[in-house]
């Protein structure tokens, strides 16, 4: 499920966001579901 008035927060990406990762390097980060790969998948938004 993808929220509307979010985008995916991976640079230069504009695809709607879907989930939150805990990314080793940079922490909790909104992303769609494409930049997810191979991340921690914390919830959906």
């Amino acid at each position: 499920m993808a929220v509307a008035d979010r985008t995916c927060g991976c640079l230069g990406c504009t695809d709607p966001a879907a989930v939150v990762i805990d990314h080793p390097d940079h922490g909790r980060r909104v992303v769609c579901e494409d930049d997810a790969k191979d991340h921690k998948v914390l919830r959906h938004v």
